[in-house]
């Protein structure tokens, strides 16, 4: 059976195809026409959903007409349907017509052998409920007889003290020993033999009972009716947006030397239930039909009082862990004079595979890489002793024109059709996750903020096992005549080369930064150290093969009387 569970919406000239006319129910929806044949073509998937080219060749008759292209997905967005055809004709309507089968699980002969089993099994049932009555009226006539030799022997007969006498009775009871005895296994073979036969037909009647039912199976296709001026045969195109389809951008960074290889790939998912096999396949930022409204504005409550005469008299400075937020990388060299943010130009970045794919309805994804460049980078062994004990290699590298990218704007091709080589077009970094790699080794995972085009950024690849540093801290305080509070911090930071090449390293320390008058910050007797306006002290050292060294710097905070300091 199958049942219209929609009512069509047209596009283009009303009144031609009434909601009514083609009403899909009953047996008579399997002896309509089959729908045409068509292929995907090309592929365009969003963030939440993808846009599908598919075409379909057609022989048309002169006059009015209606196409019916199949191969379309359940989940087509009727509003945003089109279809195209290069013959001699015109289109005057569109719609998608979507219809629920419902299809039995077995065939008329495998139902008709599980009817021949399930009426067998009731014969057997049947045959088990008689021999069940026959034993029991045998058992009863068994249990009368035994009850009927003893009232007789209860009477004491004549003569029963004799020999022959009671041998006569005793065989009387033997016999109805017997008999009992054998009503009893017949009753019980019986109730054995009705209960396979009840299981057998239970089991007959469920697989009967499954082999009739009918599971829902939806199709869709798309409905075009068109006028033919003349006899030809035309190839219709169709564009529509389908849900269940996403990506997502993915990295793979690879460090050799003093350069890194960038790989962007797509990861693709789709359950939208259509085949989408040797198709060009493009990736799009943009966010169709993507409703945005502005941020509600609310009042933002200040208070004022007056201090009292204890917080007038006193300072309490409060010790806070602040990130430093900044548009980019201070480091680094830039591209460009003025830095964008995420806007790219106010056109969406398309990325294209540079061979066809196919990308099968399962929900499972699929990679495709869609760009590629090989960026200089800066690299360097960088240390923080105050989190961690090792030695990080991190990359300085600017997101400029490099050699072998590729991606596209508007839609513009990106890709060779060979694939061995994508062309060079420089675009933007989308922010997802990075795998980093050394060589052939990878050694992590992270992630990748969206990075502009000529922005400078940085990666981290891993630690290098042969440094270690260690940390101490000595501090000495001082409490002045008048109340004033003077600390000397002293921060001695131990290197040691554990291999047999000399390194040069970066030590990256930090010290407090005052935001009040009443406290002073100064750096002190740092000899090959620097330290900027947010508090990090850097130091580059050399060491050589096999080296242990200590390098140190000291700060000095000084407060005024009144102040309560933190530590």
């Amino acid at each position: 059976m199958s049942i219209d569970v929609r009512a069509e919406g047209e596009q283009g000239a009303p009144g031609v195809g009434e909601p009514g006319r083609d009403a899909v129910s009953g047996e008579g929806a399997r002896g309509e026409e089959q729908p045409l044949a068509s292929r995907a073509k090309a592929v365009t998937l969003f963030e939440d959903r993808a846009e599908v080219i598919r075409v379909a060749r057609a022989q048309l008759t002169k006059g009015t007409q209606r196409l019916r292209i199949g191969g379309v997905s359940m989940f087509v967005d009727d509003r945003v349907v089109e279809a195209r055809t290069d013959g001699p004709c015109r289109i005057t309507a569109v719609r998608v017509r979507r219809v629920v089968h419902g299809d039995r699980v077995m065939g008329r002969e495998e139902i008709e052998a599980l009817e021949r089993e399930a009426e067998a099994a009731r014969a057997r049932v049947r045959a088990a409920d008689l021999a069940l009555d026959r034993a029991a009226r045998l058992e009863t006539q068994a249990s009368q007889l035994a009850w009927q030799w003893a009232q007789e022997i209860a009477s004491a007969p004549r003569g029963i003290r004799k020999p022959e006498v009671l041998e006569r009775w005793k065989l009387a009871l033997d016999r109805v020993d017997a008999a009992a005895a054998e009503a009893r296994a017949a009753a019980a073979d019986a109730r054995s033999e009705h209960v396979r036969a009840e299981d057998e037909r239970r089991r007959a009647t469920e697989r009967l009972a499954e082999g009739r039912q009918e599971r829902p199976r939806a199709e869709a296709w798309i409905e075009v009716e068109l006028e033919a001026s003349a006899p030809a045969e035309v190839t219709v195109e169709l564009t529509y947006r389908v849900a269940c389809a996403l990506w997502r951008p993915e990295h793979l960074a690879r460090l050799e030397g003093n350069r890194v290889t960038l790989s962007t790939w797509a990861t693709a998912w789709q359950a939208t239930g259509e085949r989408w096999e040797d198709v060009t396949a493009r990736f799009s930022t943009a966010r169709p039909a993507r409703v945005a409204n502005p941020p509600r504005l609310t009042d933002d409550v200040l208070s004022l009082r007056r201090k009292t005469p204890e917080e007038r008299s006193r300072v309490v400075v409060e010790a806070r862990e602040q990130t430093i937020a900044t548009a980019g990388l201070e480091r680094g060299a830039r591209a460009v004079d003025e830095m964008p943010g995420v806007d790219d130009g106010g056109e969406p970045l398309v990325l294209e595979a540079s061979h066809p794919i196919t990308l099968p309805s399962s929900g499972q994804p699929i990679r495709v890489e869609v760009a590629r460049r090989s960026l200089a980078a800066e690299v360097e062994l960088v240390l923080y002793p105050e989190v961690h004990a090792g030695a990080h290699l991190r990359a300085t590298l600017t997101n400029s024109a490099g050699e072998g990218s590729a991606a596209g704007r508007d839609g513009a091709s990106a890709g060779g059709a060979s694939g061995e080589r994508l062309a060079e077009a420089p675009t933007p970094l989308l922010a997802g996750p990075v795998r980093v790699a050394r060589g052939q080794s990878l050694v992590g995972r992270g992630k990748l903020g969206f990075i502009g085009l000529g922005e400078p950024f940085e990666l981290g690849f891993g630690t290098e096992d042969a440094l270690r540093v260690r940390r101490a801290v000595d501090e000495e305080r001082d409490t002045a005549f008048l109340g004033g509070v003077r600390i000397r911090r002293k921060v001695t930071v131990y290197l040691s080369n554990l291999s047999s090449t000399p390194r040069r390293l970066l030590v990256l320390e930090r010290i407090p930064v005052s935001e009040v008058a009443e406290v002073e910050i100064a750096l002190s007797d740092a000899a090959g150290w620097s330290v900027d306006k947010d508090g990090f002290v850097r130091g580059r050292f050399e060491l050589g093969a096999n080296e242990a060294r200590a390098v140190s710097f000291g700060y000095e905070i000084k407060a005024s009387s009144g102040t309560v300091l933190p530590f």
